[in-house]
C-alpha cells in the first residue's frame, strides 16, 4: 500500500512502539495512585514534561491530553470561562474541533471570523481593524491541515501581545514540519503524537502558567483541565517520536517532486506565500476529487478529499475562498500529505495512476 494521507495520521516508528509496549509492561501503574508505582509513573510523566519545555525552548506549563482536539478544547474553555463576554477572533482555517469548543459560547461571546486577501491569505490589516477593546481572544492554526499554509501567527500573536489579549495556536501540522517555532509568542499551543509518527491517544496543551484555570470543579487531573486516568505509554511514545529526527530537508524534496508531477497532470495547484512541506493541496482538472481518491484506494493508494475528523467532506471558509478564488467547484479538491518514510517513488506511482484515471474518464466520455 501507498499511504499518502500522512495530514490524518502518521505511521509509529518502531522505535516509539518499544517504547509504548516496554510502558506497557512496567508502568502500567495509575499516575494518581500514592503508592511506589504510581510515583514511578509520575516521575516519567515529569520527565516527559521537561523534555518538551526543552524541546520548545519555554516554561510554559506542560498539559497532557487525549488529542488536539481534546488540547484545543481545554484551552478555549480556560480562556472563555475567566471572561464574562466579548469578541473572538478565529481563522477561517480551523479545524473542526476549534467550532465544537466554541459552540457552548456562541451566544455569550461575538465570534467573527479572520478576513483574507484575494490570495486567500489572512488580511492581517483587515485584522487589526476587527480587533476592539473587547476582543478577548485569537485563535489560529499554525498550519492548515488542508493545503499547508502556514498562517502569519507571529504576526498575529504579535497584535494580540500589543492588546494584552489570550493568543491560541493550533500547531497540530507544525510540529516536526517547520523547524523554528518560537511558540513563546503564542499564550498557548497544541500538538498531537499521532502525526510525526507517535502513537494515537495522546497530546498536549503548552500554556503560560498565569492562564492556566481549572475547568471544571470536579476535574482532578492535567491541573484541574480533564478528567480521565491519563494514557502513560502514549505520553511516552509521543515524547519519543518528538525527539525523533524529524527531516524536514526530506520533507522539503518530496513536496517539490509532488509539485511538478501534479503541475504537469494539470492539477490547479493550491499555493500561498508561505507552505508548509508535508501537505499539497489540489484541484482535480474538470473531475471529481472523490472519484479519484476513491479509484486510488481500489488501487492501494491512499490520498484524501477533506480532514478526516469531517469524514473527508468538511471543507474550511478558508478553503472555500481559496477555491472559489481559483474559480472551481469544491468536489475538485483532493489532498496528499506526506511523511518522513514517502519515497519518491511513491509519489511517481501516485500520479502515473492518476493520469491513467483520468485518460479512462477522458475517454469515457462523449464527444
Amino acid at each position: 500500500m501507498i499511504y499518502l494521507d500522512n495530514a490524518s495520521t502518521t505511521k509509529p516508528a518502531e522505535e516509539v512502539l518499544e517504547i509504548y509496549q516496554e510502558a506497557q509492561k512496567a508502568l502500567f501503574f495509575n499516575s494518581e495512585s500514592l503508592h511506589a508505582g504510581g510515583e514511578m509513573v509520575r516521575e516519567a510523566l515529569d520527565s516527559s514534561r521537561k523534555y518538551i519545555q526543552k524541546k520548545f525552548n519555554t516554561k510554559k506549563e506542560v498539559l497532557f491530553t487525549t488529542s488536539g482536539s481534546h488540547a484545543n478544547q481545554i484551552a478555549i474553555t480556560t480562556y472563555l470561562q475567566q471572561a464574562p463576554e466579548g469578541r473572538v477572533i478565529v481563522s477561517p482555517y480551523e479545524h473542526p474541533s476549534i467550532a465544537a469548543a466554541l459552540e457552548p459560547f456562541s451566544k455569550q461571546f461575538e465570534i467573527l471570523e479572520m478576513p483574507l486577501n484575494q490570495k486567500g491569505e489572512i488580511d492581517l490589516a483587515g485584522l487589526a481593524e476587527l480587533i476592539t477593546d473587547e476582543t478577548v481572544l485569537l485563535i489560529a492554526q499554525h498550519v492548515s491541515s488542508e493545503t499547508g499554509y502556514i498562517l502569519p501567527v507571529h504576526e498575529i500573536a504579535a497584535m494580540g501581545a500589543e492588546q494584552n489579549i489570550p493568543v491560541h495556536v493550533d500547531g497540530v501540522q507544525a510540529v516536526h514540519k517547520i523547524a523554528d517555532m518560537h511558540i513563546d509568542d503564542f499564550t498557548s499551543y497544541t500538538f498531537s503524537g499521532h502525526k510525526f509518527n507517535g502513537t494515537k491517544g495522546s497530546a498536549a496543551l503548552l500554556i503560560d502558567h498565569k492562564s492556566l484555570r481549572p475547568t471544571n470543579i470536579h476535574y482532578f487531573h492535567e491541573e484541574g483541565t480533564r478528567n480521565g486516568t491519563l494514557d502513560v505509554p502514549s505520553i511516552l511514545a509521543m515524547t519519543k517520536a518528538l525527539s525523533l529526527d524529524a527531516d524536514i530537508a526530506h520533507l522539503e524534496k518530496i513536496y517539490q517532486h509532488a509539485l511538478t508531477r501534479a503541475v504537469d497532470a494539470n492539477f490547479t495547484v493550491l499555493k500561498y506565500n508561505h507552505h508548509a512541506p508535508h501537505i499539497i493541496g489540489l484541484l482535480t482538472p474538470h473531475f471529481e476529487g472523490q472519484y479519484i481518491m476513491q479509484t486510488l484506494s481500489s488501487r492501494n493508494i491512499c490520498i484524501s478529499t477533506g480532514t478526516a475528523c469531517g469524514h473527508g467532506l468538511l471543507l474550511s471558509d478558508g478553503l472555500m475562498h481559496k477555491i472559489n478564488d481559483e474559480h472551481q467547484e469544491a468536489d475538485q479538491y483532493i489532498r496528499i500529505s506526506f511523511s518522513k518514510n514517502t519515497q519518491i517513488n511513491e509519489i511517481d506511482q501516485c500520479f502515473e495512476q492518476i493520469e491513467t484515471i483520468l485518460k479512462g474518464v477522458a475517454l469515457d466520455e462523449p464527444s
